[in-house]
């Protein structure tokens, strides 16, 4: 006995394999039979006419700031996304010293293409350091997966200030003080480090996100 059974859906396995018009079994959680499944099963689905595939895996989102306030992720559950990776080109909200937020959220909106106002009414600054942001996200609980990249735009920022987009050149402290902040990331949790040097990435006001410059 089967838990469940979807039966009749085109499925697309991931794989490289032709679609084919299949039954899916699951059982525990896990898809335990593919094809003509005649076992009964406790709950069954009639998916003809529909498609029935693995969850996708979004590369590149950024999901940084919405989190914080739609712990939907919309839109892309409603797309099949089901895992997605935040902190893409090295933009994203944390770290975040209290006097630098406002600068962070400036240079997101433009970059993003997000509504400012939106923003600084949405982002709820329970986090400075990246550890309390891997955190917030867990009480948050998202609707998908997520992963998330130490930023290095925002990292400059979070050390230098407005200086971040001006100046080309940090100190040796305040290169010391970034590479605390990257490894604090990826001992909490980063997956990564991203970064850009596209030009086409402008802050607020046209400034140069700060990676572009570095």
């Amino acid at each position: 006995m089967q838990d469940l059974v979807i039966r009749g859906a085109v499925v697309i396995d991931g794989l490289g394999n032709e679609p084919a018009c299949v039954d899916v079994a699951v059982k525990a959680g896990r898809i335990t039979m593919v094809g003509k499944i005649s076992e009964d099963s406790l709950q069954t689905i009639d998916a003809n006419g529909l498609t029935l595939a693995p969850g996708i895996v979004d590369l590149h989102t950024h999901y940084d700031a919405q989190i914080t306030w739609d712990a939907t992720l919309s839109p892309s559950p409603s797309l099949g996304v089901t895992s997605a990776v935040m902190g893409n080109c090295g933009f994203g909200i944390v770290p975040s010293p209290p006097p630098v937020r406002d600068l962070i959220l400036r240079n997101l909106s433009v970059v993003e293409g997000m509504n400012l106002d939106s923003l600084r009414a949405g982002v709820r600054w329970n986090f400075e350091k990246f550890f309390d942001y891997i955190s917030a996200l867990r009480t948050i609980g998202p609707y998908i997966n997520v992963a998330v990249l130490a930023g290095h735009s925002v990292i400059r920022t979070a050390v230098m200030g407005e200086d971040a987009s001006v100046r080309e050149q940090a100190t040796l402290q305040e290169l010391e003080l970034m590479g605390k902040m990257v490894s604090e990331a990826m001992t909490s949790g980063a997956i990564g480090f991203a970064s850009s040097y596209s030009l086409n990435h402008s802050g607020y006001n046209g400034v140069p996100m700060p990676s572009t410059i570095s």
